[in-house]
């Protein structure tokens, strides 16, 4: 489904504004894949770090086992229930595994279904990733496994041609993640990326968020800041007055405010390895500052950790900040750690993603615990109960969205500070 708008921008040969938009209400729909509360909430971090003052909803309908089919059974109260403006939809690896002719088979008939019911209920933008792929890297598997991969290439093909005619956003995680692989075996790392053949790792669904956001037109391109030294003030680009400087003490920037990396789950280095240039590139920040005398050396941190040791030659021509960041670590069933969200230390920027990423996982386990199939067991003999129930759950929810919006504003306004301090001034540097 395609806007006025969008058309318009597209015929003028203008790029299409983001997929989400202030306001939005975003819902995730799909399989186990989805409901790992993975690869969408690295969406989720990623929106909402960029642009904090939005007011934005994010839901996870996926069903561990789920077709098509399972879908429009549940549609209207998983999905349409929260009046979404935008809807992403993955599935496929399901539907695959059924026979032919059998009602979940039938994915091509079901998926149009599934979008004519979201047009219909006024959904703004669809954004379809396609079918992840059944990793075959160790062994063709069996004859089901066999012609279940035979079936994911026939949905791939019928996924291109269908989101071209209905101009629906699709993202391609299935060849993403398989350049990934082949890069990653290709590195010699030893990581099973796809433990289980089926559900994609932590790695992975990396790859597939910085996909997803390279798709739906979210800005992808390094995180970077523009310095100067002139007569001894240093001056930030697109930032008001400046910070006196001798060069002979520390240097102390406050860097709050400028748009940040997002380093998912990797380490830069490692990142490098899976081929995919948009989880690099989002998890990159360079730092440049002119004027610095060309082989006076300087020690760069980030926060409190050290980034390296830099001449003024090479930062004038910009350095990385966050190839020594700390990789974040995924929260496992148990209730996710949120110091890190009170931390000064380490790098400011992946202390961000890991705070976020933490108290976004709060707000999944609390929505788990309200999933509809929850409540069929709650006694029906008293008028109301059901609704009130419900309409408790949505201003429980709202408000506790309204609380993310508010720490996430708190934390981006907190010191970043990059520091250069000189190493001591040799004859003729």
């Amino acid at each position: 489904m395609t806007s006025p708008l969008l058309l318009s921008l597209l015929l003028a040969g203008a790029p299409p504004p983001p997929v989400i938009q202030d306001g939005d209400r975003v819902v995730f729909l799909g399989d186990s894949i989805t409901v790992l509360h993975t690869w969408t909430r690295l969406v989720e971090v990623a929106v909402r770090l960029r642009n904090p003052d939005w007011k934005l909803t994010f839901v996870n309908a996926g069903v561990g086992g789920n077709t098509v089919a399972d879908a429009l059974e549940r549609l209207e109260v998983d999905v349409l229930a929260h009046s979404p403006t935008v809807v992403f939809v993955n599935f496929g690896m399901n539907d695959a595994s059924f026979p032919e002719g059998t009602a979940d088979w039938a994915f091509e008939k079901n998926i149009v279904t599934l979008f004519e019911r979201l047009e219909a209920a006024k959904v703004r933008r669809i954004v379809w990733l396609d079918t992840t792929p059944y990793d075959t890297s160790v062994g063709s598997g069996n004859a089901f496994n066999r012609r279940r991969v035979a079936r994911i290439a026939e949905l791939l093909e019928f996924a291109k041609k269908t989101a071209e005619e209905r101009k629906v956003v699709l993202v391609p995680v299935n060849d993403a993640i398989t350049r990934a692989i082949t890069a990653w075996k290709a590195a010699k790392r030893a990581e099973n990326l796809i433990p289980d053949r089926i559900h994609p790792g932590v790695t992975l669904h990396g790859v597939m968020a910085a996909e997803v956001l390279a798709a739906m037109g979210f800005p992808t391109g390094p995180a970077s800041a523009q310095a100067s030294l002139a007569e001894g003030l240093v001056k930030v680009t697109g930032r008001d007055g400046g910070v006196s400087w001798d060069t002979e003490g520390p240097l102390r920037l406050d860097l709050a405010g400028t748009p940040g990396p997002l380093p998912f789950v990797l380490p830069l280095s490692d990142a490098k390895a899976l081929d995919s240039k948009p989880l690099v590139s989002l998890g990159s920040f360079v730092f440049s500052m002119k004027g610095l005398p060309a082989k006076r050396r300087f020690v760069v941190k980030a926060g409190t950790l050290e980034v390296g040791k830099f001449s003024g030659a090479q930062l004038a021509n910009g350095i990385e900040l966050m190839g020594t960041a700390p990789v974040r670590t995924a929260p496992g069933p148990e209730r996710a750690d949120v110091s890190i969200c009170e931390s000064a230390t380490g790098n400011p920027w992946a202390n961000d993603v890991s705070c976020v990423f933490n108290v976004l996982f709060g707000k999944d386990q609390l929505r788990i615990t309200m999933r509809h199939e929850k409540t069929r067991g709650l006694p029906d003999t008293v008028p109301g109960y059901l609704e009130r129930l419900t309409t408790l759950q949505a201003e429980w929810l709202d408000a506790l969205e309204a609380d993310d919006q508010r720490r996430i504003s708190a934390l981006l306004a907190r010191p970043h500070e990059l520091v250069l301090e000189p190493e001591p001034a040799r004859d003729g540097g």
